[in-house]
């Protein structure tokens, strides 16, 4: 540079314009990662809730239940289970998962929705003890498999 002239010259314009690109793509990366993680990690929060909330009112009415229609069986769109409680006419609780995914029960012709992000749950029982597996519609979710044991209303 001459003197008495101001600024900066083209290559050091150069120089400071790449350290900044190696600089953003570094700060977009270490985003993105996070970004991601953060994506997953509310995947599986949202798996918990549903099987959280499913497996209460499951193991209640599975507990409860003094006959299940057609089980084992598997609760999916399309084929719902019937679970009967109490002295005929007794109490029908029927659980089903409609379009949107949600694990609805159904009481007496009332509808609820028990959980939501249910794909499917299948129930067996060998005796007094049952096995309850729920999928949540989470992506690269697991299957969430629960014990039943020791019914109170007797075995089926």
């Amino acid at each position: 540079m001459r003197r008495g002239q101001e600024g900066f010259t083209l290559v050091e314009m150069m120089v400071s314009v790449t350290i900044l690109a190696v600089l953003t793509v570094a700060m977009a990366g270490t985003f993105l990662v996070g970004y991601r993680a953060i994506g997953n990690e509310a995947r599986v929060i949202a798996a918990d809730t549903a099987v959280s909330r499913a497996s209460m009112w499951l193991t209640r009415d599975l507990n409860s239940a003094t006959t299940t229609l057609g089980c084992p069986c598997t609760i999916q769109a399309g084929s719902p289970v019937t679970l009967m409680y109490g002295a005929p006419p007794g109490t029908s609780v029927v659980y089903s998962i409609d379009a949107s995914q949600n694990l609805v029960r159904t009481v007496n012709g009332s509808d609820q929705v028990a959980a939501r992000g249910i794909t499917r749950v299948s129930i067996s029982w060998v005796g007094c003890y049952g096995t309850v597996s729920m999928l949540p519609s989470a992506a690269s979710a697991v299957a969430v498999v629960l014990n039943l044991s020791n019914r109170p209303g007797g075995c089926f």
